[in-house]
Protein backbone atom coordinates (compact mmCIF):
# COMPACT_ATOMS: atom_id res chain seq x y z
CA UNK A 1 0.00 0.00 0.00
CA UNK A 2 1.65 3.96 -0.87
CA UNK A 3 2.17 6.03 1.67
CA UNK A 4 -0.39 8.63 0.48
CA UNK A 5 -2.84 5.28 0.16
CA UNK A 6 -2.13 4.85 4.11
CA UNK A 7 -2.75 8.77 4.75
CA UNK A 8 -6.52 8.34 3.35
CA UNK A 9 -7.12 5.59 5.29
CA UNK A 10 -5.94 6.72 8.23
CA UNK A 11 -7.87 10.03 7.56
CA UNK A 12 -10.85 7.99 6.93
CA UNK A 13 -11.23 6.38 9.97
CA UNK A 14 -10.49 9.44 12.00
CA UNK A 15 -13.01 11.08 10.48
CA UNK A 16 -15.20 8.21 11.63
CA UNK A 17 -14.47 7.80 14.55
CA UNK A 18 -14.45 12.03 15.55
CA UNK A 19 -18.35 12.32 14.28
CA UNK A 20 -19.58 8.98 15.44
CA UNK A 21 -18.05 10.13 19.25
CA UNK A 22 -20.22 13.65 18.95
CA UNK A 23 -23.33 11.85 17.42
CA UNK A 24 -22.90 9.32 21.09
CA UNK A 25 -22.30 12.44 22.98
CA UNK A 26 -25.28 14.15 22.22
CA UNK A 27 -23.43 17.34 21.99
CA UNK A 28 -25.07 20.64 22.31
CA UNK A 29 -23.97 23.42 19.68
CA UNK A 30 -23.14 26.82 20.74
CA UNK A 31 -23.00 29.15 17.88
CA UNK A 32 -20.95 32.38 18.05
CA UNK A 33 -21.02 35.28 14.99
CA UNK A 34 -17.33 35.66 13.39
CA UNK A 35 -17.16 38.41 11.44
CA UNK A 36 -21.01 39.28 10.94
CA UNK A 37 -24.33 37.53 11.56
CA UNK A 38 -24.03 35.14 8.32
CA UNK A 39 -20.69 33.89 9.43
CA UNK A 40 -20.71 31.74 12.71
CA UNK A 41 -19.22 29.28 14.67
CA UNK A 42 -19.95 26.67 16.72
CA UNK A 43 -17.95 24.57 19.16
CA UNK A 44 -18.30 21.51 17.01
CA UNK A 45 -16.32 23.75 14.24
CA UNK A 46 -13.16 24.42 16.86
CA UNK A 47 -13.31 20.73 19.01
CA UNK A 48 -12.87 19.21 15.64
CA UNK A 49 -9.92 21.12 14.19
CA UNK A 50 -8.73 21.00 17.47
CA UNK A 51 -8.24 16.86 16.98
CA UNK A 52 -7.57 16.96 13.25
CA UNK A 53 -4.49 19.15 13.81
CA UNK A 54 -3.11 17.82 16.41
CA UNK A 55 -4.11 13.97 14.22
CA UNK A 56 -2.59 15.09 11.19
CA UNK A 57 0.58 17.41 12.07
CA UNK A 58 1.65 13.75 14.10
CA UNK A 59 0.38 11.41 11.39
CA UNK A 60 2.78 12.94 8.82
CA UNK A 61 5.84 14.79 11.05
CA UNK A 62 7.05 17.97 9.35
CA UNK A 63 4.36 19.49 7.77
CA UNK A 64 2.29 22.50 8.71
CA UNK A 65 -1.42 23.41 9.12
CA UNK A 66 -3.88 26.01 7.69
CA UNK A 67 -7.57 25.53 9.00
CA UNK A 68 -10.59 28.08 8.93
CA UNK A 69 -10.70 28.38 11.87
CA UNK A 70 -7.06 27.93 13.50
CA UNK A 71 -5.17 29.87 10.71
CA UNK A 72 -1.92 28.24 8.93
CA UNK A 73 1.72 27.47 10.73
CA UNK A 74 4.92 27.52 8.43
CA UNK A 75 5.70 24.31 6.18
CA UNK A 76 5.55 24.19 2.68
CA UNK A 77 4.05 20.75 2.94
CA UNK A 78 1.00 21.03 4.83
CA UNK A 79 -2.74 20.35 5.57
CA UNK A 80 -5.54 22.18 4.65
CA UNK A 81 -8.65 21.83 6.72
CA UNK A 82 -12.35 22.79 7.17
CA UNK A 83 -13.89 21.08 10.06
CA UNK A 84 -17.64 21.53 8.79
CA UNK A 85 -18.37 23.19 5.32
CA UNK A 86 -21.43 23.95 6.00
CA UNK A 87 -21.76 25.10 9.44
CA UNK A 88 -25.22 27.16 8.73
CA UNK A 89 -27.07 23.82 8.13
CA UNK A 90 -25.18 22.36 10.61
CA UNK A 91 -26.09 25.08 13.41
CA UNK A 92 -29.62 24.30 12.06
CA UNK A 93 -29.37 20.19 12.26
CA UNK A 94 -30.21 20.19 8.46
CA UNK A 95 -28.05 17.23 7.40
CA UNK A 96 -25.76 18.32 4.54
CA UNK A 97 -22.47 19.18 5.87
CA UNK A 98 -19.28 17.89 5.71
CA UNK A 99 -15.60 17.89 7.24
CA UNK A 100 -12.46 18.37 4.22
CA UNK A 101 -9.56 17.76 4.29
CA UNK A 102 -6.24 17.98 1.90
CA UNK A 103 -2.71 17.67 1.36
CA UNK A 104 -1.02 20.23 0.04
CA UNK A 105 2.78 19.33 -1.18
CA UNK A 106 5.12 20.21 -4.44
CA UNK A 107 2.91 23.04 -5.08
CA UNK A 108 -0.45 20.73 -5.75
CA UNK A 109 -3.45 18.97 -3.60
CA UNK A 110 -2.23 15.41 -3.66
CA UNK A 111 -4.34 13.46 -1.61
CA UNK A 112 -8.06 15.08 -0.31
CA UNK A 113 -11.01 13.62 2.21
CA UNK A 114 -14.48 14.71 2.19
CA UNK A 115 -16.64 12.65 4.87
CA UNK A 116 -20.51 13.46 4.89
CA UNK A 117 -21.12 11.69 8.44
CA UNK A 118 -25.13 11.98 7.57
CA UNK A 119 -24.58 9.61 4.90
CA UNK A 120 -21.42 8.06 6.23
CA UNK A 121 -20.36 9.12 2.72
CA UNK A 122 -16.36 9.12 2.68
CA UNK A 123 -14.95 10.65 -1.08
CA UNK A 124 -11.91 10.46 -1.50
CA UNK A 125 -8.91 10.92 -4.11
CA UNK A 126 -4.96 10.55 -4.82
CA UNK A 127 -3.41 12.35 -7.71
CA UNK A 128 -3.62 10.17 -10.11
CA UNK A 129 -4.63 7.50 -9.14
CA UNK A 130 -8.67 7.93 -9.05
CA UNK A 131 -11.42 8.91 -7.16
CA UNK A 132 -13.48 7.47 -5.15
CA UNK A 133 -16.68 7.19 -2.52
CA UNK A 134 -16.62 4.61 0.47
CA UNK A 135 -13.87 2.60 -1.76
CA UNK A 136 -16.16 2.15 -4.91
CA UNK A 137 -14.40 3.89 -7.84
CA UNK A 138 -16.82 7.60 -8.99
CA UNK A 139 -17.12 9.09 -12.53
CA UNK A 140 -18.53 12.50 -13.18
CA UNK A 141 -21.51 12.48 -15.77
CA UNK A 142 -21.77 12.14 -19.31
CA UNK A 143 -24.20 15.17 -20.03
CA UNK A 144 -23.57 17.08 -23.00
CA UNK A 145 -26.27 19.60 -23.29
CA UNK A 146 -27.16 22.97 -21.57
CA UNK A 147 -30.98 21.96 -20.94
CA UNK A 148 -30.11 19.19 -19.56
CA UNK A 149 -27.74 19.52 -17.14
CA UNK A 150 -28.17 19.76 -13.08
CA UNK A 151 -25.78 22.69 -11.96
CA UNK A 152 -25.34 23.89 -8.31
CA UNK A 153 -23.66 27.21 -6.91
CA UNK A 154 -23.36 29.23 -3.82
CA UNK A 155 -24.27 32.28 -2.35
CA UNK A 156 -21.14 34.67 -0.79
CA UNK A 157 -22.30 37.89 0.83
CA UNK A 158 -18.52 38.97 1.71
CA UNK A 159 -18.67 40.53 -1.79
CA UNK A 160 -21.27 43.35 -3.38
CA UNK A 161 -20.09 42.16 -7.25
CA UNK A 162 -20.02 39.02 -6.07
CA UNK A 163 -23.30 38.41 -4.95
CA UNK A 164 -24.74 40.64 -7.67
CA UNK A 165 -23.13 38.82 -10.45
CA UNK A 166 -24.11 35.29 -8.74
CA UNK A 167 -27.97 35.99 -8.94
CA UNK A 168 -27.72 37.16 -12.51
CA UNK A 169 -25.90 34.17 -13.18
CA UNK A 170 -28.54 32.23 -11.09
CA UNK A 171 -31.52 33.63 -12.83
CA UNK A 172 -29.51 32.64 -16.51
CA UNK A 173 -29.56 29.20 -14.81
CA UNK A 174 -33.20 28.84 -14.22
CA UNK A 175 -34.30 29.50 -17.71
CA UNK A 176 -31.86 27.69 -19.36
CA UNK A 177 -30.42 24.50 -17.19
CA UNK A 178 -32.55 21.54 -16.14
CA UNK A 179 -32.42 22.19 -12.87
CA UNK A 180 -30.51 24.38 -10.16
CA UNK A 181 -29.50 23.94 -6.45
CA UNK A 182 -28.05 25.88 -3.52
CA UNK A 183 -27.10 23.17 -1.04
CA UNK A 184 -24.99 25.20 1.26
CA UNK A 185 -21.52 22.96 1.17
CA UNK A 186 -18.69 23.59 -1.65
CA UNK A 187 -17.48 20.66 -0.80
CA UNK A 188 -20.44 18.31 -1.12
CA UNK A 189 -21.10 20.56 -4.63
CA UNK A 190 -17.86 19.19 -5.79
CA UNK A 191 -18.45 15.62 -4.38
CA UNK A 192 -21.54 15.46 -6.19
CA UNK A 193 -20.41 16.87 -9.68
CA UNK A 194 -17.52 13.90 -9.35
CA UNK A 195 -20.01 11.19 -8.79
CA UNK A 196 -22.29 12.40 -11.30
CA UNK A 197 -25.09 13.82 -9.04
CA UNK A 198 -24.56 16.84 -10.79
CA UNK A 199 -23.01 18.28 -13.58
CA UNK A 200 -21.49 21.69 -12.53
CA UNK A 201 -20.72 23.68 -9.59
CA UNK A 202 -19.57 27.07 -9.61
CA UNK A 203 -19.28 29.65 -6.73
CA UNK A 204 -17.06 32.94 -6.32
CA UNK A 205 -15.03 34.31 -3.12
CA UNK A 206 -14.45 30.76 -1.69
CA UNK A 207 -11.22 29.80 0.81
CA UNK A 208 -9.01 27.10 0.19
CA UNK A 209 -10.66 25.06 2.41
CA UNK A 210 -13.74 24.81 0.99
CA UNK A 211 -12.01 23.89 -2.28
CA UNK A 212 -9.25 21.83 -2.15
CA UNK A 213 -10.18 18.17 -1.26
CA UNK A 214 -12.80 18.80 -4.07
CA UNK A 215 -10.95 20.13 -6.61
CA UNK A 216 -8.92 16.84 -6.46
CA UNK A 217 -11.64 14.58 -6.37
CA UNK A 218 -13.40 16.27 -9.56
CA UNK A 219 -10.73 15.96 -11.54
CA UNK A 220 -9.52 12.73 -10.59
CA UNK A 221 -12.96 11.74 -11.35
CA UNK A 222 -12.27 12.75 -15.39
CA UNK A 223 -13.78 16.53 -14.10
CA UNK A 224 -12.64 20.04 -14.90
CA UNK A 225 -12.35 22.64 -12.28
CA UNK A 226 -10.93 26.22 -13.82
CA UNK A 227 -12.52 29.52 -12.65
CA UNK A 228 -16.10 31.07 -12.78
CA UNK A 229 -14.65 34.18 -13.63
CA UNK A 230 -12.32 35.70 -17.30
CA UNK A 231 -8.96 35.01 -14.79
CA UNK A 232 -6.82 31.47 -13.82
CA UNK A 233 -7.96 29.51 -11.22
CA UNK A 234 -6.41 30.13 -7.90
CA UNK A 235 -6.34 27.38 -5.27
CA UNK A 236 -5.79 30.50 -2.50
CA UNK A 237 -8.44 32.53 -3.70
CA UNK A 238 -10.88 30.23 -5.52
CA UNK A 239 -13.80 31.46 -7.83
CA UNK A 240 -14.09 27.80 -9.24
CA UNK A 241 -15.82 26.12 -12.00
CA UNK A 242 -16.43 22.53 -11.59
CA UNK A 243 -18.01 20.34 -14.39
CA UNK A 244 -17.78 17.05 -15.97
CA UNK A 245 -15.36 18.02 -18.50
CA UNK A 246 -17.57 17.46 -21.30
CA UNK A 247 -16.19 20.50 -23.91
CA UNK A 248 -19.97 21.44 -25.45
CA UNK A 249 -21.56 21.49 -22.10
CA UNK A 250 -18.88 23.85 -20.40
CA UNK A 251 -18.62 26.08 -23.35
CA UNK A 252 -22.30 26.27 -23.58
CA UNK A 253 -22.42 27.18 -19.98
CA UNK A 254 -19.55 29.62 -19.88
CA UNK A 255 -21.28 31.34 -22.68
CA UNK A 256 -24.87 31.21 -21.88
CA UNK A 257 -24.61 31.56 -17.83
CA UNK A 258 -21.40 33.09 -16.72
CA UNK A 259 -21.14 35.32 -19.92
CA UNK A 260 -17.59 34.61 -20.24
Amino acid sequence: MSSERILVKEISEKLREIWRGLADTRQIINIKEKTGFRDIVTDVDIAIEKVLRDFLILLLPGTGYFGEETGKTSGEDFWIVDPVDGTTNFSRKNPHFATQVALYSRKEIILGVVYDPSRDEMFTAIKSKGAFLNGNKIHVSDVSELEKSSVHTGLQYSSNTAFERVTLRIKQAIAKCRALRIAGSACLDLCYVACGRSDIFWEESLQPWDVSAGKLIVEEAGGYVGSCLDEPFSLFAPNILASNGNGKLLSSFKKNILNI
